[in-house]
């Protein structure tokens, strides 16, 4: 952003004494003419965003009308194009992780804040917000974009394996032109199979190019070990060693074994769900944090789980799930679960179709603003 033009920050806060830290740390180190807006409460900050004219979110979750991650929600939700930093006395990690993984931009606690951070993660902040528009002009005005999509399609696997007592199928469905949602088999040591589900934060090309280093790095590392724990771990040296651009990558390798009808996994940051015949469901948590955050991270796999017959493990990314109806909200997991359960006598393949089916209809007329990718295994 040009430093000579003027700046229009949004401030969210409602303790006076911290408005009057922050409008001096700005004043003191800001580079350039900036417009600093004020307003305590969370329906003052939609009223004013609804007026428009704002750069930049600067964002208390701490509110006298709502608390906690929902105040981030609400106001994502009613801005999604704006970038927004927030800036609260919640000093806690897992609850700042959730707010990067849902759009935020940057977490800050107050008190750990000096002039200098302050104004170097606003402005990193706009600067990425102007980068993701300009990427979504490209993806939609470029033969280039076009290019990339028919080449990444290609990464993704055209069929599934036959697996014999099992029925395996996954599905892709983009956004925009190219994906950083991820799903794969892999052939492993042993006669067993990799499955991978996995969803790189962010839109466009830089998420893509992620997505395509994951992928070599999975399918590499596959034929040299068969823990999925330590294929995880290593994959995630590779990414923070080597890149150059924020992105996190959350994702489940899942590692079958057809003979013993029985799998074990690793997961970075994403869930799963395993159905029993009944429709009982078992969540397969995940067992660390997602890959590319923290170079020293060890991601451990869990104990062999059965699958016994009429049992299916349903891997689908957020994009799915965070699918939001202009009346009712959020497609949720327990409604993908529910459908799941109902056309379970399906093939796997066409459980699929009528999932991608339901959330096109519960979103219009809406676009579907996140890539969709669901897999699924189901035990005969």
């Amino acid at each position: 952003m040009n430093p000579t033009s003027r700046s229009r920050i949004l401030l969210v806060e409602d303790d006076p004494d911290d408005v009057w830290v922050l409008r001096n740390l700005l004043g003191d180190r800001w580079d350039g003419p900036f417009e600093l807006m004020h307003v305590e409460m969370l329906t003052d900050a939609l009223r004013c965003l609804s007026v428009g004219n704002v750069d930049v979110i600067l964002l208390d979750l701490s509110l006298p009308d709502s608390q906690g991650v929902e105040t981030f929600l609400q106001i994502h939700a009613h801005a999604p194009q704006l970038p927004i930093v927030i800036l609260t006395g919640l000093d806690d990690r897992a609850l700042a992780l959730r707010c990067v993984q849902a759009g935020a931009e940057d977490y800050l606690v107050k008190g750990q804040v000096d002039d200098e951070l302050l104004v170097r993660s606003l402005r990193y902040a706009m600067e990425r917000c102007r980068r993701r528009q300009a990427e979504q002009q490209l993806q939609t005005q470029t033969e280039e974009f076009r290019t990339a999509r028919e080449i990444q399609q290609k990464l993704f696997p055209s069929t599934a394996p036959k697996l014999p007592g099992f029925d395996l199928a996954g599905a892709l469905y983009p956004a925009s032109a190219t994906a950083g949602d991820y799903f794969d088999y892999i052939p492993m040591l042993d006669g067993c199979w990799g499955i991978v589900l996995g969803d790189v934060s962010g839109h466009g090309m830089g998420p893509a190019l992620v997505m395509a280093e994951v992928r070599a790095s999975l399918r590499t590392l596959a034929q040299i070990t068969p823990d999925v724990g330590d294929i995880l771990t290593r994959t995630n040296r590779t990414l923070t060693a080597e890149r150059h651009e924020f992105h996190f990558v959350t994702l489940t390798l899942v590692r079958l074994d057809p003979q013993a009808r029985r799998l074990r996994y690793a997961s970075a940051g994403q869930r799963a769900f395993l159905l029993d015949a009944a429709g009982r469901t078992t969540v397969l948590e995940s067992t660390s944090p997602p890959l590319g955050i923290e170079p020293e991270l060890t991601v451990p796999c869990t104990e062999d789980v059965l699958l016994s017959p009429g049992s299916i493990a349903a891997f689908f990314t957020d994009g799915l799930t965070e699918a939001e109806s202009p009346r009712l909200g959020r497609f949720g997991a327990n409604r993908v679960l529910q459908l799941i359960h109902q056309h379970r006598q399906l093939p796997a393949r066409q459980i699929i179709d009528r999932l991608y089916q339901q959330v096109s209809q519960f979103i219009a007329p809406g676009p579907q603003h996140d890539d969709i990718t669901i897999v699924l295994l189901k035990a005969e």
